[in-house]
């Protein structure tokens, strides 16, 4: 029989929609993630792991409000590392220890003039980027071609509360054909490992739609067979799930390719402005923050776009695809594409690119929808 590891597979227990580790789980940040995330702050490590601290209190905090009732509608942390809150509530926000932000559009407004941002770009997709909401500008940002014409630029514009900027770049899902790699698909696309855990008593791994497109044979770096892709759901979203060889060995960390690892205690799709890192068979540990939700993107060659994406400031390339996203110890989701520009993130360089952005499909919706339950230590 044989008996393997899987490197680079996170895991965690399926819940609600935004979930943070128990009170009594003391945090174990490793120290590659905060030196990576100093890099990025312009801090010591030690003051990163105090501002992990917070932003996990803080959103600890968030989650009991949400539960008491108090309106919430949407949050994210400023500069300062304070969390800010959407709400109609002040006092109760006020009181729970957080900011609050009133007369505002709010996370439910901006929805919904995404849907009419994506009406009026109708026929027009192929000269769009990407669109969402900035929940911090309280405004809808569409990120046309740079070859966009001035009537789409015009038209959107119009639109009260939308934002319109010109790309510098195509934009990529993220999958390189480099075989020997940590996720090698036969016939020969490169990606990397995310999540595993089970379903229906299987075991299986959560990964970037686009990468086990046609259900390939997965192998790892030495040519071991490990498992094969079962379902995806690209280009509409980008979130995929291979089965696991039932003799292999599943674990419940990130590995940081930096000869450590960090443990998984829980899932969520942290505030806007959370620090997160990923782990990349590409570029290694880079890190950054997160910075919105429910991205739609047009990846170059694709006629459909991918939505419910969330985009962070964490610099990938190709082959990062299906990499792990992590805050602290709680998961975040999976590598989908970034842009296509030639910059080079370098290999464990903690922030990356200057200006450097991608998008993940984060985990909670990836989890839920394949009703897959996640390992965590």
């Amino acid at each position: 029989m044989k008996i393997r590891t899987l490197g680079a597979l996170v895991g965690v227990a399926v819940g609600a929609a935004l979930l943070t580790p128990t009170a009594s789980a003391a945090p174990d940040y490793d120290p590659a993630m905060l030196s990576a995330l100093a890099a990025e702050l312009g801090t010591s490590p030690a003051q990163a792991a105090e501002r992990l601290d917070r932003e996990q209190a803080q959103a600890a905090t968030l989650v009991d409000l949400r539960d008491r009732g108090v309106s919430v509608d949407g949050a994210y942390f400023d500069r300062n590392g304070k969390l800010v809150v959407n709400t109609t509530d002040a006092a109760a926000v006020t009181k729970a220890g957080l900011t609050p932000r009133t007369g505002v559009r709010g996370e439910k407004a901006l929805d919904a003039l995404t849907a009419r941002v994506e009406q009026a770009i109708g026929s027009d997709i192929a000269q769009v980027q990407a669109f969402g909401p900035d929940l911090v500008a309280d405004r809808v940002v569409v990120t046309v071609e740079p070859d966009a014409t001035s009537a789409l630029v015009a038209k959107l514009s119009k639109i009260d509360g939308v934002a319109v900027e010109r790309g510098a770049a195509r934009l990529t899902p993220q999958a390189d054909v480099v075989p020997g790699r940590i996720m090698d698909l036969v016939p020969g696309t490169n990606c990397s490992l995310g999540f595993n855990g089970t379903r229906n008593g299987q075991k299986v791994l959560l990964t970037a739609g686009h990468c086990v497109e046609g259900n390939p044979d997965i192998y790892d770096a030495n040519g071991n067979h490990i498992g094969k892709g079962i379902a995806t759901r690209f280009p509409s979203y980008d979130m995929g799930l291979m089965s696991v060889d039932a003799e292999d060995t599943q674990r419940a960390y990130v590995d940081t390719r930096k000869g450590t690892t960090v443990a998984v205690r829980g899932m969520s799709k942290a505030p806007v402005g959370t620090s997160l890192c990923k782990a990349g068979n590409t570029t290694g540990w880079t890190c950054g923050t997160i910075s919105g939700y429910n991205y739609t993107v047009r990846y170059s060659g694709e006629s459909t776009s991918t939505r419910g994406l969330a985009r962070s400031t964490v610099c990938t390339e190709g082959g990062d695809s299906g990499g792990a996203y992590i805050a602290g110890n709680t998961a975040q989701g999976m590598t989908s594409g970034g842009p296509a520009d030639g910059h080079d993130c370098g290999w464990n360089q903690g922030s990356g690119a200057t200006g450097s952005y991608s998008y993940y499909q984060p985990v909670v919706d990836a989890a839920n929808y394949y009703g897959v339950s996640l390992l965590t230590s």
